[in-house]
């Protein structure tokens, strides 16, 4: 009985999901692919103009290289990227802490042998599926036109900079998810996710731009991600350790807080 129960959580989870996911996915197999084809017919005009641009007006487009493969990887995994999964991420991180809940769907859930821990990690582990979905995808997109146009991409470790930028986005799910937990309002967790995610995003491009506070843009969530410089030089383990421990640390303050908060209705 436990494990249809189990099982009908997941299957209701992922039919509730579904669309959110097809559109992320769409949307960066899209952009990923018009960045490519883009960038191999204009791409040395966008080095020019991003050249010519203040630092830290460049260093907002992401680390490039000079090259029109080097705009396109920048403009997919610098920018796009992170916006998309991010957003994807911290929603159903807070979904997956308080959707059934402000619902009023919740109580009726829990009539189950389930237990609240039980069915949270149910969602988490769908969000997190979507999340590996939409990456791969993404990087099929980007292979693909690249293959078709003959844009030489070989020397970027796109699936390292997938990974790394997991880390990362299920860094803010996790943050989303915890605080959505704790006080039992998706908008205070995703307002709180996308705030730390836009203030980080911002701290570590611009930081490094004045010299003495080049170091303080690597205590920030975002460096877990940009320090790496996946693309260039492969998975950073520490860097991706790091991020995958205060994930965990704040999906198990959220199991600890939701199992011992009142429920609303």
């Amino acid at each position: 009985m436990r494990d249809r129960m189990l099982g009908s959580v997941f299957t209701k989870t992922i039919r509730d999901w579904l669309l959110w996911t097809i559109v992320a996915l769409v949307a960066l197999m899209v952009i990923g692919a018009f960045y490519v084809a883009m960038m191999s017919v204009a791409g040395t005009q966008y080095v020019s103009i991003m050249d010519a641009m203040p630092e830290p007006l460049a260093k907002i487009y992401g680390t490039q290289d000079g090259t029109n493969a080097g705009m396109a990887m920048a403009g997919t995994y610098s920018v796009m990227a992170p916006i998309v999964l991010l957003a994807y991420a911290i929603g159903l991180g807070a979904s997956a802490a308080v959707g059934e809940e402000e619902a009023r769907t919740l109580p009726l859930l829990l009539t189950s042998p389930l237990r609240r821990r039980t069915v949270l990690v149910s969602k988490s582990v769908v969000a997190l599926l979507g999340v590996l979905v939409i990456l791969v995808g993404t990087w099929l997109g980007v292979v693909v036109t690249a293959t078709a146009i003959g844009l030489d991409i070989g020397r970027y470790d796109i699936p390292g900079a997938s990974v790394q930028l997991m880390g990362m986005v299920v860094l803010f799910g996790a943050l989303s998810l915890g605080v959505s937990a704790w006080r039992g309002s998706s908008a205070l967790g995703i307002s709180v996710a996308a705030g730390m995610a836009v203030l980080s995003y911002f701290a570590t491009t611009m930081l490094p731009v004045v010299e003495d506070l080049s170091d303080a843009a690597r205590l920030t969530p975002w460096w877990l991600y940009t320090g790496a410089e996946a693309l260039h030089e492969g998975i950073d383990p520490v860097l991706l350790v790091i991020a995958i421990g205060f994930a965990v640390a704040l999906f198990g303050a959220g199991v600890y807080t939701l199992e011992r908060r009142d429920l609303k209705g």
